[in-house]
């Protein structure tokens, strides 16, 4: 699909069947996605999450079909640095100024036990 097409299906009250593969108007009782979270959102949530956990055997396969290259040493960062490193490297250094703001609300594990406990 073009690129200028598809950005049209992203904004509004546009939805996706994934089984028939078709953007529709009608989400079908809520069953259905709008296109901007399936297609935008999701693939975000799971990077960070994946990042996040800090499970190399989830990260690494992400990384590698986004077409980020980590060295080993990587994965062993902590948190912090990690979700810095791999979203400086997905969107570039133009964006440094919402890396930096996700870096500075994600809570170490530590501090976030800590603050449930």
């Amino acid at each position: 699909m073009d690129p200028a097409t598809f950005q049209k299906f992203l904004w509004g009250d546009i939805f996706y069947n994934e089984e028939t593969r078709k953007f529709t108007r009608k989400s079908e009782g809520g069953a259905l996605p709008r296109s901007f979270v399936h297609f935008i959102l999701e693939p975000f949530y799971k990077l960070v999450s994946c990042t996040i956990s800090n499970e190399k055997a989830e990260l690494a396969p992400i990384v590698k079909k986004l077409g980020i290259l980590l060295q080993k040493k990587d994965y062993n960062l902590d948190i912090k640095p990690l979700i810095k490193l791999v979203l400086t490297k997905f969107f570039g250094r133009g964006v440094n100024c919402m890396v930096d703001a996700m870096v500075e609300s994600v809570r170490n594990s530590q501090e976030g036990t800590r603050t449930k406990v």
